[in-house]
């Protein structure tokens, strides 16, 4: 792909002298005649870099500069002017311009800061581009996706502890996704290639006494911890001691505290200096629910080799209205029912008012109109009916944000 400039110049023949230059040089060119024009192409992620006059009638080069640095802080932009001073240039650089340069500017001169502004800006395209594969192809973001504050919050702490030699306790309600949370930590990790596994709701009395280690980094994901008995309390002490390299990731639906004052085994919570994690339940993710149940039905559709369904409004308007008190579970099984086309009962709301109803269904048409126009929002509040000043309303109150929509760039 050929480098791009943004050439922001009001003088009609100095513009089009400029732009001769640049593709002569192989470098692509978008010309404006000002700031307004220039708007269309000034975007967040726009692979090249900003050329702009400083003296335009109506908008001059610092508002330029203070557009493309509220659109994309590391987005280069390199300012000429034919009155160039040294207050102008200080200004010029304190308020972040890559570059400042005086009229008439020898080409040789320009070319060189125009490629290395362009170099600096590839790198960090690049940069943006790995750490956003990473972000959305690990195994934090494919078993815990949602953009809500506990979701970001329990990837985040997944992702902290994972390459940590700390143990691990995982606790909250059945059903939230504590055996999933204990595999993503495990997956996460790089140098663990071994995962045990114990169920104490099923395990004998003395599994853990006779389990075979290996004398490798490894984990042991120790499920259900409040149904230990002191026996397997100290076959664990026993284990841990005999085993340096073993990092135990325990789960539980009550907290450590909880389980100390009903006798957890203080030596064993002593040794462990456990590292504790609360998963979220499906209450505190709910505006993430949408997007949980459709990866539940897309999973259902692949595994029984059958299409996805076409899901109507009320079908998003009931998994918003209920509480899940199931959590994963019940959502996946309604996904499931959902996709097997079986006659299902709406669910009755069960702490929901009416208005905290009405709301999460306005919330979830403006999020799936937005995702059907592809984040354009002139298009999504003409499809809606709505005025401009009552959709970006809307938007606000629902903290949305139309580039949140927009289709991602191929990687």
């Amino acid at each position: 792909m050929k480098p791009q400039v943004i050439l922001i110049e009001d003088d009609d023949a100095l513009r089009l002298s400029l732009a001769q230059t640049l593709d002569i040089e192989g470098i692509s060119v978008i010309q404006a005649d000002g700031l307004v024009q220039a708007k269309r192409a000034i975007r967040a992620n726009f692979a090249g870099v900003i050329l702009s006059d400083i003296r335009m009638p109506h908008h001059d080069g610092f508002d330029v500069l203070a557009h493309v640095k509220d659109t994309d802080p590391d987005l280069p932009v390199v300012l000429l002017t034919g009155e160039a001073d040294v207050p102008m240039a200080l200004r010029a650089m304190k308020e972040g311009a890559y570059d400042f340069l005086e009229k008439p500017c020898a080409t040789e001169t320009l070319l060189k800061v125009l490629h290395r502004a362009l170099s600096h800006r590839s790198l960090i395209t690049q940069t943006r581009q790995l750490e956003q594969k990473i972000r959305h192809s690990d195994a934090a973001s494919v078993n815990f996706p949602g953009k809500t504050p506990a979701s970001k919050n329990l990837r985040s702490n997944l992702r902290r502890v994972a390459p940590l030699p700390v143990h691990v306790h995982l606790f909250g309600p059945r059903g939230v996704g504590k055996k999933l949370a204990a595999y993503t930590i495990h997956n996460l990790s790089q140098d663990r290639d071994v995962n045990l596994a114990i169920n104490l709701q099923d395990a004998g009395s003395d599994e853990i006494a006779t389990l075979k280690v290996p004398d490798v980094p490894c984990d042991l994901s120790l499920k259900n911890v409040e149904l230990a008995g002191a026996a397997q309390q100290a076959d664990l002490l026993a284990l841990i001691k005999a085993h340096p390299n073993l990092r135990v990731i325990l789960s539980s639906i009550h907290s450590m505290d909880y389980l100390l004052k009903r006798g957890f085994s203080e030596e064993l919570f002593s040794i462990l200096n456990l590292v504790e994690i609360n998963v979220p339940t499906l209450k505190r993710r709910r505006d993430d629910l949408p997007v949980l149940f459709e990866g539940f039905a897309r999973h259902t559709a692949r595994a029984l080799n059958t299409d996805m369904p076409q899901v109507p409004q009320s079908v998003y308007a009931n998994v918003m209205a209920k509480d899940w008190n199931g959590n994963l579970p019940e959502l996946r099984n309604y996904a499931r029912t959902i996709v097997l086309g079986l006659s299902v009962r709406k669910h009755t709301p069960q702490e929901l008012t009416l208005a905290q109803q009405m709301d999460a269904f306005e919330k979830m048409v403006l999020s799936e109109t937005l995702k059907r126009n592809k984040g354009k929002a002139v298009d999504t509040a003409k499809s809606l009916g709505l005025p401009r000043k009552t959709f970006y309303d809307r938007l606000a109150r629902y903290d949305l944000r139309p580039k949140d929509f927009k289709p991602k760039d191929p990687q």
